[in-house]
């Protein structure tokens, strides 16, 4: 899958919400996401410009915990987050970063932990992050099935982002690990 992505820092995320609600979203999730990057010795997969990262997410609601192993290859442009996403289910998450670090890769530092509240309206995802360390963000993506479908999916959330009173500009493409490594 594609994944069309776009993220931009925010001052308030409370009346991005709200600006959302009226636009037709829904509420699907409040959960903590705390995400470990993992690069080989040589730093090839970050210099690559991609990531490999195990997530926990936990849900307010129920507090259930799940575990996650995800790939994201190169960016495929230069103005947005867009790029290939692969990821699956772990069953636990401490064996997964043990079995990583067995076979040679290096947990990053900092670990990435950020308050997330999910929206969702067909097709799209739209994610509000506190992002501990770093303050408010939203992101906006899409799924794309394939290339034809990318430059689809990239309007709409264009169409979003002008609605909320921003423009594709105002985006960033540096990850929250980046952000944060650049801070300290």
């Amino acid at each position: 899958m594609i994944e069309v992505e776009v993220k931009l820092p925010v001052e308030n995320l409370d009346s991005i919400k709200g600006k959302l609600l009226k636009m037709g979203f829904k509420e699907t999730a409040c959960i903590e996401e705390r995400d470990t990057y993992f690069d080989n010795r040589q730093g090839e997969i970050r210099a690559n410009g991609e990531a490999l990262r195990v997530r926990e997410t936990k849900d307010y609601f129920s507090g259930k915990s799940r575990y996650q192993i995800n790939f994201k290859g190169k960016k495929l442009d230069t103005c947005t987050m867009t790029r290939e996403e692969l990821e699956t289910g772990v069953e636990d998450g401490s064996v997964c970063r043990n079995i990583l670090q067995a076979i040679g890769y290096l947990p990053a530092e900092p670990e990435v932990i950020k308050d997330r509240t999910m929206l969702r309206k067909e097709p799209v995802t739209a994610c509000l992050d506190n992002v501990h360390g770093l303050g408010e963000f939203l992101e906006l993506e899409i799924l794309a099935d394939s290339e034809e479908k990318k430059e689809t999916a990239l309007s709409q959330i264009e169409n979003i982002l002008n609605s909320l009173g921003y423009r594709i500009s105002d985006t960033v493409r540096m990850s929250y690990l980046s952000m944060l490594q650049k801070n300290t």
